[in-house]
């Protein structure tokens, strides 16, 4: 990674990371070849929209947002609001513009712990923030957090999942581009640092848990929901702000 701006930026020297849905944006394919990459990244965005579409939600950050299909599915799902892809791959962000358009749909490079774009201008505020296996990634993982919370709407929400099924928090994990990845009891305890409240499958909380039941999980497990994905609710505001 390098610095440009203020903003962190992927070195193009780096290999490629993000996931390109090659057989389209439905489960049934991927279900069939028993892919669970794909599985994993499209479920997501499938359980996300429709817990999205019973809120007010006039505006959305895919934080990491990759090749852009799941900011694309976030579109079409939610043509009322607007969606902004962000990623601090210029790469991706080029692959995003040049792959899914829609009114309402735009792509940036952008950086969540300074929270501003390539242009050093503040990415802005937002009624849900999504962050799918992002957090694990980022060395400020608290000050990611802070930026969310206080750049969310107070009814805004957050949407999250990191890796989060150990008992006990590895802090070396053996892939390296982790740099943490949490015990499900210790991630929780860290998001209610900044939301009032987290709400997860195993608590049995969960907004639209069914999705897991009956689209992914129907005949064996391939997405294990203990405490992953998560939504959160109620960001703290340490400082007084607008509605």
């Amino acid at each position: 990674m390098i610095d440009r701006d203020d903003v962190t930026i992927k070195d193009s020297s780096e290999g490629e990371e993000f996931f390109r849905p090659v057989h389209g944006m439905e489960l049934a394919p991927y279900l069939a070849l028993d892919d669970t990459q794909a599985i994993h990244h499209l479920a997501r965005y499938l359980w996300v929209k429709d817990v999205l579409k019973g809120l007010q939600i006039r505006s959305v950050l895919d934080v990491a947002c990759g090749a852009g299909y799941g900011s694309f599915m976030l579109a079409e799902h939610l043509p009322g609001a607007e969606i902004v892809g962000a990623d601090y791959d210029e790469r991706a962000v080029e692959e995003a513009n040049r792959t899914y358009q829609r009114p309402n749909l735009r792509f940036t490079r952008g950086d969540i712990v300074a929270w501003k774009d390539a242009q050093g201008e503040p990415l802005g505020r937002f009624d849900a923030v999504v962050s799918f296996d992002t957090l694990e990634h980022i060395a400020h993982r608290d000050i990611a957090l802070l930026r969310i919370a206080e750049n969310l709407t107070r009814g805004g929400v957050l949407a999250l999942s990191t890796p989060c099924t150990h008992e006990e928090n590895l802090l070396s994990p053996p892939w390296k581009p982790h740099k943490i990845e949490y015990s499900h009891r210790d991630l929780k305890a860290l998001l209610r640092r900044f939301f009032f409240a987290v709400l997860s499958d195993d608590e049995g909380t969960l907004p639209n848990a069914e999705f897991w039941a009956t689209a992914v999980n129907k005949d064996h497990l391939r997405y294990a929901t203990l405490a992953n994905p998560l939504l959160c609710l109620g960001p703290i505001h340490l400082m007084p702000r607008n509605p």
